[in-house]
């Protein structure tokens, strides 16, 4: 049986109370910047402090707490644990994020549709006009798992990009489910950034599967960073170019960037 070895409460405590802790994390300045500059009391949240020898100190939390001193703040609702040793603190540091289990992108997407996000609602808008849904079945092409990508492409590529990224994809390689792989989506994106809306359908329509093939045989087993999607996009060009006639003008040059 499980029992409670600390004393637990939720009390609003003075700021100037608070003390750093010598197992913390060195303060990032951006990270504290970010808060400052997006701040929303709502999602705050409450520090962990732990009261000990009649001091408290900083458990989790500490960005928020230097951000909340930035911003004027003098307060601030904190969960309180008693009866930690030192050592014990930093144990529960180090473990505290054992029992948590962040979102998943589908469920941040699904709740931001109910949020009335923009970019949600922007989203789905865009692959719902190309035919496709946003779900979980690697056999139907219709539905897309990948929805970190999908973010990735509208925030690199803007929502245009990633409209063009569909509609070409669902135009060439309609029915080939790896075509809606996270991979095959950031870099169709990459090429239309490139090189703009050509012919693709006409030129690669046979060709998936080579260019598939020739990906894995330089990407390895990298997946999603951005050499993932300068490899496949590269690939497009080869295959792209092979289609063409041997003099053929319209050949394109790919650039390392």
């Amino acid at each position: 049986m499980n029992t409670k070895t600390t004393n637990q409460r939720f009390e609003l405590i003075p700021l100037a109370q608070i003390q750093p802790s010598d197992y913390q994390r060195k303060t990032n300045s951006a990270q504290v910047e970010s808060i400052v500059k997006n701040f929303d009391e709502a999602k705050l949240g409450t520090l962990t402090l732990s009261l000990r020898a009649g001091k408290y100190y900083a458990i989790d939390g500490a960005h928020r707490l230097t951000a909340l001193r930035e911003l004027g703040y003098t307060h601030a609702m904190c969960e309180i644990l008693a009866d930690l040793t030192h050592e014990q603190e930093a144990a529960y540091f180090k473990n505290q994020g054992d029992d948590k289990r962040g979102l998943k992108p589908f469920e941040l997407y699904r709740a931001g549709l109910i949020a009335d996000d923009e970019k949600c609602l922007k989203i789905r808008e865009i692959v719902k006009s190309n035919g496709f849904e946003i779900g979980f079945n690697s056999k139907d092409f219709q539905k897309i798992g990948a929805i970190n990508s999908l973010f990735t492409a509208a925030d690199d590529y803007g929502f245009e990009g990633l409209d063009y990224t569909l509609c070409l994809i669902a135009n060439t390689w309609a029915g080939i489910a790896k075509a809606i792989s996270g991979e095959c989506i950031l870099g169709v994106a990459e090429f239309v950034s490139r090189y703009g809306v050509l012919d693709v359908d006409k030129q690669l329509c046979d060709r998936f599967f080579a260019v598939w093939y020739d990906y894995k045989e330089i990407a390895g087993r990298t997946q999603y960073s951005e050499k993932v999607r300068n490899d496949f996009c590269r690939v497009l060009v080869k295959h792209y170019n092979k289609s063409l006639g041997k003099n053929s003008p319209n050949k394109l040059k790919y650039v390392e960037e």
